[in-house]
């Protein structure tokens, strides 16, 4: 098997590992640190993540018809796998062991990347290739 690696660097923090030549299309992530000026997002694709070393806690979001939202917290661990749907808006919010390496296993693309903001109770979003924020 001829495997290739194709390295992202995302920002000081995240690194991406493309790996091609695998049965299946996978990427390695690495988080070295919580990233102070990470954007809440999604994705275009649903996704499988495989928590490979360390863990994270991430924070879903839930927005409402009217613009409204709630949100809880999940600890994901060593070990652990989980199906993560494209419209999942998420942040990471702690990395309890310093660092974490996931792989994912995405799907077929199904949708644009937006990223979020919320305040005063209410919920905004940006297309990834924008910059004005808009309520929901």
């Amino acid at each position: 098997m001829n495997i290739k690696v194709r390295r992202e660097k995302m920002n000081a923090v995240f690194m991406k590992h493309h790996l091609k030549g695998l049965p299946f299309d996978a990427v390695i992530h690495h988080f070295s640190e919580k990233d102070e000026n990470e954007h809440v997002h999604d994705h275009p694709f649903s996704f499988t993540t495989h928590i490979l070393k360390g863990s994270y806690v991430e924070r879903i979001y839930e927005v409402f018809e009217d613009g409204t939202y709630r949100s809880s917290e999940h600890h994901r661990k060593e070990g652990t796998s989980h199906f993560v749907p494209a419209h999942t808006i998420h942040e990471i919010i702690e990395l309890p062991e310093g660092e974490c390496f996931t792989l994912i296993r995405p799907g077929e693309w199904e949708k644009e990347t937006f990223f979020y903001r919320f305040e005063d109770g209410k919920a905004y979003r940006r297309k990834w290739n924008q910059r004005k924020f808009r309520e929901i």
